[in-house]
């Protein structure tokens, strides 16, 4: 690690609440990744990833989940059961301007974690340690106008709906094919939600 990288590092803690534990990524995520990220419906809402990953571009990922805690404008974190450890999905604190106190967060899910409440209860754990311990005064939520399940995730972690992003978001696999976005955001000072 360089001394700049060193000087922008983010904070990195393990965060645990709401049944879950967030940790950082590990090269035995992989399958893991590779299950969520190629899923069908992660693939649909992705504005990154045009076709399904392989293992390589899989353990890329991982590497590059680490690294952004070392540059300092994203805190990825592997969300798991915290009584067993089973990967879940992941949830993201990014874009952070720490000086001008906001950031986004972003998130997908495993099939088999969903309709459970776990991004909701990720969502909160992640976006609860971006106020208090980064000190961040808001944090945006996008997702395309089509995605109800995301807009679904945002009202219940207290994320008010601010309007439409035209042709925001790029669709995967689509050059020059572009989502109309919801922004939705919640301030530090937004009452806290109850998560579960």
């Amino acid at each position: 690690m360089t001394e700049t990288t060193a000087a922008n590092a983010l904070p990195y803690t393990e965060l645990d609440g709401f049944g879950l534990r967030l940790r950082a990524w590990r090269e035995d995520d992989v399958p893991a990744v590779l299950k969520g990220l190629n899923d069908p419906e992660s693939l649909r809402w992705s504005s990154m990833q045009a076709s399904p990953m392989d293992e390589a571009e899989a353990l890329a990922y991982v590497a590059q989940r680490i690294e952004h805690w070392e540059r300092g404008r994203h805190a990825p974190y592997c969300v798991t059961d915290a009584a067993t450890d089973e990967v879940l999905g992941s949830v993201e604190l990014h874009q952070i301007e720490l000086r001008m106190g906001h950031g986004g967060v972003g998130y997908w899910l495993l099939p088999e974690a969903r309709g459970r409440g776990t991004v909701t209860r990720a969502v909160e754990l992640c976006v609860r340690w971006g106020f208090e311990q980064l000190g961040l005064h808001r944090i945006d939520l996008g997702h395309a106008v089509g995605n109800t399940a995301s807009c679904r995730v945002a009202d219940r972690c207290g994320f008010a709906y601010e309007g439409v992003l035209r042709g925001f978001l790029p669709a995967a696999g689509e050059p020059g094919t572009y989502y109309d976005t919801h922004l939705h955001a919640r301030l530090a000072t937004d009452p806290y939600p109850a998560a579960g």
